[in-house]
């Protein structure tokens, strides 16, 4: 079967899509699907052009290009590190995609059959990574109240405290509402109480600046088995209901 025109552009959107959902997955980095969304649209057009006869887009080197450009605008920096599995991820579903076609499978068809693949191996990637790290919750005091909840690994929390040291553990606010003090909106700095800082902090929005603070007491619990951290918690509006907490406060 051969696919013409809007089709093609759009399973190779959804491919790249694909590719780039399986590559977070497996290497256990936050999928951000509107970013993921542009890089994935970048790289459907890429391809466009190179079935058009552009030249120098034409070729296996222009192609593995073309991945990491997809992935760089997905994942920024990090693209560099998932460009291997990106690319992997690619050429898996290239060969699922090719086999459908050929077989007389319709464009719409290839592309259900694809996503449900890549969405049964991330729930079950989830599930044995959830059965073999148990289940994670944080525990955080802050001037006698505490306040628990779920636990997000992201190796792609890298951030520090400038002034201790200290990992960061990114919170969402609405987690933590019992903790904040009386008058404090996160969202407006103004409202800084003594005592806490301002860190600066990149997003797929931009850069901008989050409320933090150094907490009584903030413990990792896992299997019955509760761990100390030392850490900087920053409080963030993201819509996350778990903490992001760095890979490295789960060594050891």
């Amino acid at each position: 079967m051969r696919v013409y025109g809007e089709a093609y552009l759009f399973i190779n959107f959804w491919m790249d899509f694909l590719s780039l959902l399986l590559a977070a997955c497996l290497r256990r980095v936050r999928f951000r699907g509107m970013r993921a969304a542009v890089g994935a649209a970048v790289g459907a057009v890429l391809s466009l052009l190179a079935r058009s006869g552009a030249a120098f887009l034409c070729g296996f080197p222009a192609a593995l290009i073309m991945i990491l450009v997809t992935a760089l605008v997905s994942f920024g920096k990090a693209g560099f590190a998932l460009f291997p599995w990106t690319a992997a991820s690619a050429l898996l579903l290239c060969g699922l995609t090719d086999a459908l076609l050929r077989n007389g499978a319709s464009a719409a068809s290839v592309m259900i059959i694809c996503g449900i693949a890549a969405l049964v191996f991330c729930l079950v990637q989830r599930r044995q990574r959830s059965t073999r790290d148990g289940a994670c919750v944080l525990r955080v005091s802050y001037r006698g109240k505490s306040s628990s909840l779920p636990v997000l690994r992201d190796s792609g929390n890298r951030l520090r405290d400038g002034l201790t040291g200290q990992p960061v553990i990114v919170a969402p606010e609405s987690a933590l509402l019992r903790l904040i003090p009386c008058g404090v909106r996160p969202a407006n700095i103004a409202t800084l109480p003594r005592g806490w800082r301002l860190l600066p902090i990149r997003t797929a929005a931009g850069n901008g600046l989050v409320m933090c603070f150094r907490p009584d007491a903030a413990m990792l619990v896992r299997n019955g088995k509760a761990k100390r951290l030392d850490v900087t918690i920053a409080l963030s509006n993201f819509e996350e209901r778990a903490a992001l907490v760095p890979e490295e406060l789960f060594i050891g």
